[in-house]
This record gives C-alpha cells, sequence and structure tokens, in this order.
C-alpha cells in the first residue's frame, strides 16, 4: 500500500510541479505585462469564474472511486453486468453529466457577470473589461469539467502517470499561447484566451489517454436514472465543496468591492503561490482515498493504524511547505518588481495555515470514509459564515492583509469541526485517527 501511495503522489507531484512552473512563469509574463492594477483584473476574472468549477465538481470523482471500488456494480445499474463494464458505463455517465452541468454553469456565469456592480469613480468592482473577460473564460468551465471527469478514473485505476501526460500538454500549449499573445501585446484578453487553449488541450489528451491507454470509451452517456443516483449521493460532498469554495474565495470579491484592482492583485499573486502548494495534501489524500477505503472495507484495525501513520506524515510535511513558503516570499519583489513588494506579506501569513490545510485534506477523505459526509455542508457552511462575517469587518481597515489572516482562521475553526464531527458521529473510537 506504501508503495502505491507513493509512487502515486509522486505523479501527482509531478504534474503539479509542471503546473506549479508553469503558473509561475506565466504570472512573471502577465504580471509584468499588465501591472499590478491589469492583474488584479485578471484574478477577478478567474477567482469568479473559479466558484462555478467547485459545482461542476460537486463531489462526483469522490463518488465515483468509493462506488466502484466495491463489488456487484450490477447492482448500482440495476442489471446484470460484469463489475468492469459497470465501472466503464458509470464513467461514461459521469462526462455526460459533467458536460450538461458546465454547459448551464457557463451560461449562468455569463449572465450573472453583467449584474455585477461596479463603482467607476472608486475603481472598485467589476469593470466592463473585467465581466467581458468572464464571458471569455466562462469557456473553461466547460474544459476543466472533461479534465476533472477524466481524473475520477485515473484516481480509480491510480494512474497519475497518465494525468502527468496531459497536465504536461496543456501546460506546454499554455505556455507557448502566453509568449505568442505577450509577443504581439494581446492585453488582457489575450491571456484569457491563451488559459484556455491550454485547458482544451489538456482535456482532450486526457480523454485520448483513456480511450488508447485504459481502453475505456470516453464518449458520454446520458442516462437520467444513473444520474440522479451518482447526484444524490454526492450532494453532500458536492455541497460542501461549493460552501468551502466560498469561504476560500469570498475575500476575493469584498477586496474587490472595497479595494482597488492593484490591491485585489498583491492578494491575488500571493495566493497564487499559496495555492499551488495546497494540491500538495489533497494529492496524498487522493492517492490514499482509495487504499483506505478498501481497509476499512476489510480491516478497521489496519485501516486506523495507516490512517493515523499518514496523517502524523501529513502534518509534518506541511511544517516543510510553511518554511519553503516564506523562502519564496522573499523572492516576490526580485522577480515581478517592486511594485508586487506588499505581496510578500500576505504570502507569509498565509503559510501559516498551512498544517491546517493538511490536516483537513486528509479528515475530509476519512469523513467520506466513514459515510458521514453529510456533515461537510453543515462544517463548511459554519466556516463560511465566519469567513464573511470576519472578512466584512477586516477587509474594509486591513485590506488584502486581513484577507490573509482570515483564511488561516477560518481553516482552523474547519479542523476543529471535523475533528469534532469524527469523534462524536463515527461508530466507536476505534473508527476515528484523532
Amino acid at each position: 500500500m506504501f508503495k502505491k501511495v507513493i509512487a502515486n503522489t509522486v505523479f501527482q507531484i509531478i504534474g503539479k510541479a509542471i503546473t506549479a512552473a508553469t503558473t509561475f512563469l506565466l504570472t512573471i509574463i502577465i504580471g509584468r505585462s499588465l501591472g499590478p492594477a491589469g492583474y488584479g483584473e485578471f484574478t477577478k476574472i478567474f477567482v469568479f469564474v473559479g466558484y462555478f468549477y467547485a459545482i461542476y465538481d460537486f463531489g462526483l470523482n469522490n463518488i465515483f472511486v468509493k462506488v466502484t471500488s466495491g463489488k456487484n456494480l450490477g447492482k448500482f445499474l440495476e442489471r446484470e453486468t460484469s463489475d468492469e463494464y459497470a465501472q466503464n458505463y458509470l464513467f461514461k455517465v459521469l462526462v455526460g453529466l459533467r458536460i450538461v452541468i458546465s454547459l448551464l454553469l457557463a451560461i449562468a456565469a455569463i449572465v450573472i457577470a453583467f449584474a455585477l456592480p461596479y463603482n467607476s469613480q472608486l475603481g472598485t468592482g467589476f469593470s466592463p473589461v473585467v465581466k467581458f473577460g468572464i464571458v471569455l473564460a466562462s469557456i473553461s468551465i466547460i474544459t476543466q469539467a472533461l479534465t476533472t471527469s477524466a481524473g475520477a478514473l485515473f484516481q480509480k485505476k491510480l494512474r497519475y502517470d497518465l494525468s502527468v501526460l496531459a497536465v504536461a500538454l496543456g501546460s506546454i500549449a499554455v505556455v507557448a499561447s502566453t509568449v505568442i499573445v505577450f509577443a504581439i501585446k494581446g492585453g488582457l484578453f489575450g491571456y484569457i484566451s491563451a488559459y484556455i487553449i491550454g485547458g482544451s488541450v489538456s482535456a482532450l489528451a486526457a480523454l485520448f489517454t483513456i480511450a488508447k491507454r485504459l481502453k475505456v470509451s470516453p464518449l458520454p452517456a446520458f442516462n437520467k436514472l444513473q444520474a440522479q443516483k451518482l447526484l444524490h449521493l454526492a450532494w453532500p460532498i458536492g455541497l460542501a465543496l461549493i460552501v468551502n469554495l466560498v469561504y476560500f474565495r469570498i475575500d476575493v470579491l469584498i477586496l474587490s468591492y472595497n479595494r482597488t484592482s492593484a490591491e485585489v492583485g498583491f492578494y491575488g499573486l500571493s495566493y497564487q503561490f499559496f495555492e499551488a502548494f495546497l494540491t500538495v495534501p489533497l494529492f496524498i489524500s487522493n492517492a490514499l482515498f482509495p487504499l483506505l477505503a478498501k481497509l476499512h472495507a476489510n480491516n478497521r484495525q489496519k485501516f486506523v493504524k495507516e490512517a493515523k501513520f499518514y496523517f502524523a506524515l501529513m502534518i509534518a510535511a506541511s511544517f516543510i511547505l510553511t518554511l519553503v513558503l516564506f523562502a519564496v516570499s522573499f523572492l516576490i519583489p526580485l522577480v515581478y518588481g517592486k511594485e508586487f513588494a506588499p505581496a510578500k506579506l500576505s504570502l507569509q501569513i498565509l503559510a501559516l495555515g498551512m498544517p491546517f490545510f493538511f490536516a483537513s485534506a486528509l479528515l475530509w477523505h476519512i469523513l467520506i470514509i466513514n459515510e458521514r459526509q453529510k456533515w461537510l455542508p453543515a462544517i463548511y457552511g459554519l466556516g463560511a459564515l465566519a469567513n464573511l462575517i470576519v472578512n466584512l469587518i477586516f477587509i474594509p481597515i486591513y485590506g488584502y492583509i486581513g484577507a490573509a489572516a482570515t483564511t488561516v482562521a477560518s481553516e482552523l475553526l474547519v479542523v476543529l469541526l471535523l475533528i469534532l464531527v469524527l469523534k462524536k458521529q463515527t461508530q466507536g473510537p476505534s473508527l476515528t485517527i484523532i
């Protein structure tokens, strides 16, 4: 088990290293090209569109992996069939469901964008330029939905090596496109288009790899009954993901209404680095999830032992990444220019919250394994409410520094709530890891 976890975590880290290196290069190009204010507008656009990413995700990948990790999948389909056929068919249903959801979300993003407020005198809110950028960026909702769907099968089969291939091809495409935009001075809309091109290449590469290497058809199946079953099982996770993202990035929206685009740019840049490191606990948890789920079903004592070991390992790793982020913060003025120097302090504050994000990543999955995912919306709902209230108080006073501090405090609250639910709602101490 340990070797599988390490191997697939390494592949995910390689993939993220490629993405992080790409993001680092792109932020330098875009930041220096557009400046703090322009980069702030770029941040507003993709943070807004990012809310819709969480909705199409909806926890469906976790449910797909959990359902297909069991036996007698024919019962789920309500027909006599082999587990392999049932798994492949459910994947096609997942792809079809995500296509429908992402199309509806892209339309919703465009409609809502034009209702967002803008104060031309203060330069706060969402300008007409930002609104048109959202219209353009909404295309990425569809491409990201396809890539996410492919990720479900890669996770189930523990073939993150194939996922890395798709990521690498998409990264090459977005870098090449961004360099071209920079050369021709394509501006904000050109950089948005470059991201869309990269996302499209990643999605097509992932689906092509599934067809050729895993021998599974990625063509969608539109089955209302099976789609409803997946949604019924996923809604607690999906609602929690949506609430989680709201509390995670509501700070940017509040910051946009109260401060200039330049200040949004400072916070957006620091958060780019922080977010890149946040994928490490997610990758480890993703690799652990199918293996721990199987252990939980077959050997509860071994499950507890393994879960405790990996929890301790993740906390130790979080302190290392905290130190790395502190070191990175001192490079911001050197790499991006002195005008981005204020981003250094906000990154240092965010780095202090790294252990809490590592803890919540694994505890979230443990809760799902214990079939207590119905508590996730309540946990993240309380986190979101607390985050919203504190942000509304501190962002108008302290700006992006207040936003960074609130992010850390909110995640600490979520971790405490996850621990409380695990202790109170699982069937006896043998099923908990704390």
